[in-house]
This record gives C-alpha cells, sequence and structure tokens, in this order.
C-alpha cells in the first residue's frame, strides 16, 4: 500500500512539475488529498497557500518529500530566507483525516538539518559542533514539533589521521570531529581556540589534492573579511593554520618558514585578496 502512495504522489509531481510554466505566479502547485496546495512566487517571497489561505511565506520555499507517519499523510518541505548566511530550515505539512491540514514549523535552525523517517514521528537534529551543541526536534501527527535536549560536541577519538586518507571531508570545520587531528589543532592554537573554530565553522568549502587537504570558511555575513584557512598533510600528519581577524591582519600557526611548499602556495593564494 505504501508504495503505490509513493507512486502515485511522484507520477502526480511529474505531470505538475511539467505544467508549471502554465501557470507564471505558480512556482508548484497540487491537488493534495482533498486540497489545493500552491507555492506562490510574489515579488521577492514565496508564498505557501492551501485552499486559498496563506500559511507561510519566505524568500525561497521548496516541496520536498512525503511520508505516511502513523497513518497520516506528512510533507516535508524546506524555508529559506536566499543567500548562504544560513542553511534552509525543515516545516512539515499534514493532511489528518477528517481534520484541516495543519502546518508545523520551520523549526528555528540556521544550520544543516537531517532527518531521520520512523513510523510514527519525523526526527530532525543538527550536528553537535565546537561553538554550539548539537539540536533535535522530532515531529509527530499529533503533536507537531517538540524539542529534545541539546547534546554537547565531543571529538571522535577513533578518528584520526588514518580515517582521513578516506578523503570523504569536504568542509574544513570537520577535521574538528577527527580526535587526532583536533588535538594538533588545539594545540597549535592555545587560547586563540574558540575565535579561530567559530570562523572555520563558518560558511566555507575544501577539497583534497593528493595527500593535501585545502579548505577555507568565513563568519556568516563577514566573508571577505573574517575568514580562515586549514590545511592538512595526511603524509606528514601535520596540521598549518592561518586566519584574519575582522580589521586585523592575518594570523598564522606555525610560524610560515615551518609550512611545507604546497601548504605555502594555498596560504599565498587564500591570502591574496587582502593585498
Amino acid at each position: 500500500m505504501k508504495s503505490i502512495f509513493y507512486f502515485v504522489v511522484v507520477t502526480v509531481v511529474a505531470v505538475v512539475t511539467s505544467q508549471i510554466g502554465v501557470a507564471a505566479a505558480a512556482v508548484f502547485e497540487m491537488k493534495m488529498f482533498g486540497h489545493h496546495v500552491v507555492v506562490l512566487q510574489r515579488d521577492f517571497e514565496q508564498v505557501l497557500s492551501i485552499d486559498g489561505r496563506e500559511v507561510l511565506k519566505d524568500a525561497i520555499l521548496h516541496i520536498e518529500d512525503i511520508h505516511l507517519i502513523s497513518g497520516t499523510p506528512a510533507i516535508v518541505g524546506s524555508s529559506s530566507a536566499g543567500g548562504n548566511a544560513c542553511d534552509a530550515a525543515p516545516f512539515v505539512l499534514s493532511f489528518p483525516l477528517d481534520a484541516n491540514p495543519r502546518v508545523d514549523g520551520p523549526i528555528e535552525s540556521c544550520r544543516p538539518v537531517q532527518m531521520v523517517v520512523l513510523a510514527d514521528e519525523l526526527t530532525f537534529s543538527t550536528t553537535a559542533l565546537p561553538n554550539s551543541p548539537g539540536e533535535t526536534w522530532t515531529w509527530t501527527p499529533a503533536s507537531g514539533f517538540a524539542k529534545s535536549g541539546d547534546r554537547d560536541f565531543v571529538a571522535d577519538t577513533s578518528k584520526g589521521w588514518s580515517e582521513l586518507r578516506e578523503k570523504t571531508v569536504s568542509h574544513p570545520g570537520e577535521l574538528l570531529s577527527f580526535g587526532e587531528v583536533a588535538a594538533q589543532i588545539n594545540d597549535l592554537l592555545g587560547a586563540e581556540k574558540d575565535a579561530y573554530s567559530e570562523i572555520i565553522l563558518g560558511v566555507g568549502s575544501g577539497s583534497f589534492d593528493g595527500d593535501y587537504f585545502v579548505g577555507s570558511a568565513c563568519t556568516r555575513h563577514l566573508c571577505h573579511e573574517e575568514e580562515a584557512l586549514l590545511v592538512a598533510s595526511i603524509q606528514q600528519k601535520q596540521v598549518f593554520l592561518a586566519w584574519k581577524p575582522s580589521r586585523e591582519k592575518i594570523v598564522v600557526r606555525p610560524s610560515v618558514k615551518q609550512w611545507p611548499d604546497r601548504a605555502k602556495a594555498a596560504l599565498r593564494e587564500w591570502a591574496a585578496k587582502w593585498k
């Protein structure tokens, strides 16, 4: 029964998506469980409307997933103010039997949110970071969202330089969860650990070049003004750090003369924007 339910919804989504251009103002439009659901583009915002009743507004609204939770159809969407300062936040649109549709959320979070689907609830959570605890919310058809307790960050001591060879890291802040690597980063930073962590956990990205990982990030809303660089050499088992506090000079750890040539090249390229 559930597979048929998914097939029907996906088929309808495909048909509606192909016809979006017919209604210029409609970003999304569908008859769902006896109700007319529309996302309209209005000037610089999008509006979610159910049976003509406006229930949610933001710069960007997406309808993403559909699930059956305790027998109640639940549509998971995301709401975003646009830009890259914050990630989109989930909301849930549900259709209880013999009752009006209900809209819960979006949850109050600026960070990436993971979702786990269970038979009787949806669980949403953020990853605990050195500068911010992890948060968890559960959603049920009867009660909507409920927030659970926060989880403090703890570096994974089972992960180190060997695990970094898997090369799955795509953001420099992820290295703070590798216990062996994080310990070296903290030793280099000393009293400046919190200041550096706050920046490197911001908006950023990274990639591997052979056995070197090079990543950079900036403080939200202060990109090009407050940024940090992290270079990690897997072969040397060593990290190289640099950051530029707002309106201050670049700080480097360890001293530049101890950086290998490839790390120095990454530092020069990163620092060029402030010359």
